[in-house]
Parts: C-alpha cells; sequence; structure tokens
C-alpha cells in the first residue's frame, strides 16, 4: 500500500483501513434468486449503483475518521493509494462487481500541523444559484488561496516544493498519470459499467 501510495507513512501506521464498493454480495444474492447478472439488465453495475455504493463507502469511512478522533488517535485520509487501482484490486484479491474507494491510516499522531487552508466560504457555499460568472467564482479568491497553501506547505516541508493548487488543477486536467487513475477501465473490469 505505501508503496503504490507513494507514502512511507502508510507501512508505518498501525491501522489501514480500505474501504471499498461492494456489490459482489448484491449480485450474488441476486444470481441466487434467479437473476442473470452477466445480462443486459442487470442494475447493480450502472453508475447510479456505483456513486451510491461509492457515497456509502465514503460515509463509512467519515464515521471511522470520527470515532477515531473522538478516541484521541490521529487518522489520515488516503487517495494516494487509488495511484494504482488495478494493483490495489490486485494486492486486496478484489472479485468482480467490488471497487477500492479510499484509505484511512489510524494511529497516534507523531505531529500536529497546523489546520490546511481552505477556500473562504463565499467561493463554496452560494445562495439559490452557482454563479454563472466564472470571475465571480475566481476572483479575490485563486490568488490568495494559492499563496496560503503554499505557504503552508513549505512550513511543513520546504524542502518538498508543491506547486500552488491551480497548477496542481491545471496539471490534473490534462495529465496522462491521472487518466490512468480514472475509474474508467478499472471499473469495468470489475463489472461496474459507468456509462449508464
Amino acid at each position: 500500500m505505501a508503496e503504490i501510495g507513494r507514502q512511507h507513512y502508510i507501512a508505518e501506521a498501525p491501522l489501514l483501513y480500505v474501504f471499498v464498493i461492494d456489490e459482489r454480495r448484491n449480485a450474488m444474492i441476486a444470481r441466487r434468486r434467479g437473476i442473470g447478472i452477466e445480462d443486459g439488465s442487470f442494475t447493480l453495475t450502472t453508475s447510479y449503483r456505483f456513486t451510491q455504493a461509492q457515497n456509502d463507502a465514503t460515509l463509512a469511512l467519515h464515521a471511522m475518521d470520527t470515532a477515531a478522533n473522538a478516541f484521541g488517535l490521529g487518522t489520515v485520509v488516503l487517495g494516494s493509494i487509488l495511484n494504482d487501482v488495478a494493483g490495489l484490486i490486485e494486492a486486496l484479491r478484489l472479485p468482480r462487481y467490488t471497487y477500492p474507494v479510499l484509505g484511512l491510516a489510524i494511529g497516534h499522531a507523531d505531529q500536529r500541523p497546523a489546520l490546511k487552508p481552505r477556500l473562504p466560504r463565499e467561493a463554496q457555499f452560494f445562495t439559490d444559484h452557482y454563479p454563472q460568472d466564472d470571475e465571480t467564482l475566481l476572483d479575490g479568491y485563486i490568488d490568495d488561496f494559492d499563496d496560503a497553501v503554499h505557504h503552508y506547505y513549505d512550513l511543513r516541508n520546504a524542502d518538498r516544493p508543491v506547486d500552488a493548487l491551480s497548477q496542481q488543477i491545471a496539471t490534473a486536467a490534462v495529465s496522462t498519470d491521472v487518466l490512468g487513475k480514472g475509474v474508467s477501465q478499472p471499473a469495468k473490469d470489475q463489472g461496474f459499467s459507468l456509462d449508464r
């Protein structure tokens, strides 16, 4: 997992959970009841079911995160385990109709970093409608936020510079590495069809 996530501390976590979409059990129940799970009428692999199952897995992760924090433990949510979805599926021996969502490392925190900067509320919460003007959405927020995030990461580790958030987003928007992480092919390989 540490190799897939490219974060050494994953291997050092006392507890590591990987939250998984699990439609396999439902598929097996449906098959036992005479439903043909390989034909086009099988709905457990639709994008709606995939999204709902992903939401359930994410909610379960956050419930566990909240409980761990209530006991004074530290947690790290690990999206990085999706750096190699196919490798993760193989490592966990996940069967068809299952799919990894996120990881959660739990242990005693060895540091208490400052809270990571967040966009101002005005850039996240809107009344009655989403802003129609792109400039309204970006002006006054993005440049200042880029500076704040850059400063935050510089304070944490000046030897490992991190691009400004807007540059990270721009890079990810065209990165073939990000395309390799997409859910389309691995999800289809796991029995999920995201095009319905």
